[in-house]
């Protein structure tokens, strides 16, 4: 992020980061940063002026959910800014699914783990796929009351 710090923003840019648990970026967001490194881009646009966000996204129900949000989640608290904490917007998005990405995914990510889960997922149209109600609902209430205990100045913009 070094080459935007010092644009002149005039305050009316949002920097927006997604991210996940550690855990998922490496098993699911190949090639991607690490968390650490996600949270000390965000610091330093926040400490350059710039309004900021977090996209937690893909939301993604793995076996282990609750302990690697909930870790997720106290990471951002511990590591975040006081600044950066402040006023921080939050957008969640659970993960979707289809036929076409999970072929995708196979071959070219042939040691990835299996994000289709039949039990937990439900079909959307033509081969895509969603969470169902219940572990949904479960889920964004457990995200929503762990960032209200942990990041209670933020809010959250929306959840989908």
């Amino acid at each position: 992020v070094e080459p935007l710090l010092e644009l002149d923003h005039r305050g009316r840019t949002i920097f927006r980061m997604s991210v996940n648990p550690q855990e998922i970026i490496q098993k699911v967001e190949f090639g991607t940063s690490p968390l650490r490194n996600r949270i000390k881009a965000l610091n330093q646009m926040c400490e350059a002026g710039y309004r900021i966000g977090l996209l937690m996204a893909p939301v993604v129900l793995l076996e282990d959910w609750r302990t690697l949000y909930g870790q997720l989640i106290q990471e951002l608290a511990d590591e975040l800014s006081p600044k950066a904490k402040k006023g921080l917007i939050i957008e969640i998005i659970f993960m979707t699914y289809s036929y076409v990405h999970r072929a995708i995914n196979h071959k070219a990510f042939p040691n990835a783990v299996e994000l289709y889960d039949s039990m937990m997922m439900t079909g959307r149209g033509r081969g895509k796929y969603c969470y169902r109600d219940e572990p949904r609902d479960e889920a964004e209430q457990f995200l929503r009351r762990q960032i209200q205990e942990k990041l209670g100045e933020s809010s959250i913009l929306y959840v989908v």
